[in-house]
């Protein structure tokens, strides 16, 4: 039986050591009769965080692959189709391969309750244990410490992107509480690549990764970054530095910062990385629904010549945060450029989303916030409740039924002058705008 040490952390946190066939119980015999593939994987990191995990995964992703080496991603949720979550050497898994190792799961399982979520990482992992590469960046699904992807003990690297309040009903109601959660992914002698964290936060993560005897790679610590006039940027990297790299192909302020967690990530690895590999991967990088720019059939219902549309994945507080500075910085721009654009937001939230918390960040920012009803999600919350919500803390605020209701709204009432449309509060929006192909 295999535990973790009882860090030592504030006994007001509660144990939080993990017992992996109790945690993982229902996992562990579907392994076994797989051959436990899970011990079988390419050299694996680990990502956690609350903002941020998949652009790094991304950003690292792409920066390993220009050094010519072979790459695995485990990633969720999907926006579209399965195969999206598990990509074999930069490359969705086939249909035909998913339904194998699906089936293969099974199978194994027979009247086992597996959760979705482990059954399509038991899935994952007969397909990474079956294709080799040179590497593996597993995504976690929410926290760590008892997700399914955790049961993996042995990696080369772990990645804790930069925490805030989300999932609280699972993960604790406090950043001391979540942190304890999402650093359960530091594993004994294993490096740490820390992005920017509260200081509660980073307090616990320091504590356990030092009990882990854990070496610690922290941002404006062991690595920072320096934005150029020119929107390039200096990297150092303990005693290495690197000068001008461009900027990051993802939009907004805080994909500097992502890249560079991923730049610290690929410098610590036994690979060799050069600047040029940077330079390519941040350049190359994609990532769906994060500030994403919209040019399909959706933006036809906008005529003008400034007209834009970004979706967002954006769903907590600090998600929020982030698309509120990507305004206020394109209203600085607009402004040098001597032009006037309207700034909307479309936003709809499951039920348990902090909707107070994430309103108020465009306060005094948008010139209009449409609520929607996102009829994708499991448990949608009303638009006339977000409304209420909204109007409450002093937005200018209308209630639609749904996306098109709302854009068509945006439309008639301002569709003489400039738009700015961010559609965001749940990646399920950000499903429904690629519907419009």
């Amino acid at each position: 039986m295999t535990y973790l040490p009882h860090w030592p952390i504030p006994s007001s946190l509660g144990k939080r050591e993990i017992n992996y066939e109790t945690v993982f119980e229902r996992m562990l015999p579907v392994l076994k009769k797989l051959g436990n593939p899970h011990k079988k994987l390419p050299p694996t990191i680990h990502v956690t965080g609350t903002n941020g995990k998949g652009s790094t995964v991304a950003f690292l992703s792409e920066i390993l692959q220009a050094a010519k080496l072979k790459i695995h991603v485990y990633t969720s949720p999907h926006l579209h189709h399965c195969n999206e979550r598990i990509v074999l050497d930069g490359q969705k898994i086939s249909d035909n391969f998913l339904y194998e190792i699906l089936e293969e799961t099974r199978i194994a399982a027979g009247e086992l309750p597996l959760t979705f979520f482990e059954s399509f990482t038991i899935a994952a992992f007969l397909a990474f244990a079956k294709t080799p590469a040179d590497a593996l960046i597993i995504e976690v699904g929410m926290g760590a410490r008892i997700d399914a992807t955790n049961i993996i003990e042995e990696k080369l690297a772990s990645i804790i992107t930069p925490i805030s309040f989300d999932h609280v009903e699972y993960l604790g109601n406090s950043i001391e509480r979540i942190a304890v959660e999402k650093a359960h992914i530091i594993k004994p002698q294993t490096p740490v690549i820390i992005g920017p964290q509260p200081h509660q936060a980073q307090e616990i993560i320091e504590i356990i990764a030092q009990d882990q005897n854990a070496k610690m790679i922290r941002y404006d610590q062991e690595f920072s970054i320096i934005k150029n006039e020119n929107n390039n940027f200096d990297l150092s990297f303990f005693e290495k530095t690197f000068l001008n790299l461009p900027a990051p192909a993802l939009i907004g302020e805080h994909q500097y910062i992502n890249a560079s967690i991923a730049i610290a990530c690929a410098l610590s690895l036994p690979f060799q990385i050069n600047q040029t590999h940077l330079e390519q991967g941040l350049t190359r990088v994609s990532w769906p629904s994060r500030l994403e720019k919209i040019t399909n059939n959706l933006t036809k219902i906008f005529k003008n010549s400034y007209d834009e549309i970004f979706i967002d994945g954006a769903h907590n507080q600090s998600g929020a945060l982030t698309v509120a500075r990507f305004i206020m910085d394109q209203k600085i721009l607009d402004k040098e450029k001597n032009r006037e654009i309207k700034n909307f937001i479309i936003c709809g939230f499951s039920k348990n989303k902090c909707k107070k918390e994430f309103l108020l960040n465009f306060a005094n920012l948008a010139d209009k916030v449409v609520a929607v009803r996102v009829w994708g999600e499991p448990y949608p919350e009303d638009s006339q409740i977000i409304a209420k919500i909204g109007a409450e803390i002093g937005l200018n605020i209308e209630a639609c039924d749904d996306l098109s209701e709302a854009l068509y709204y945006i439309q008639k009432h301002y569709g003489d002058k400039n738009c700015r449309i961010i559609i965001c509060g749940s990646l399920h929006l950000a499903r429904d705008v690629k519907k419009f192909g």
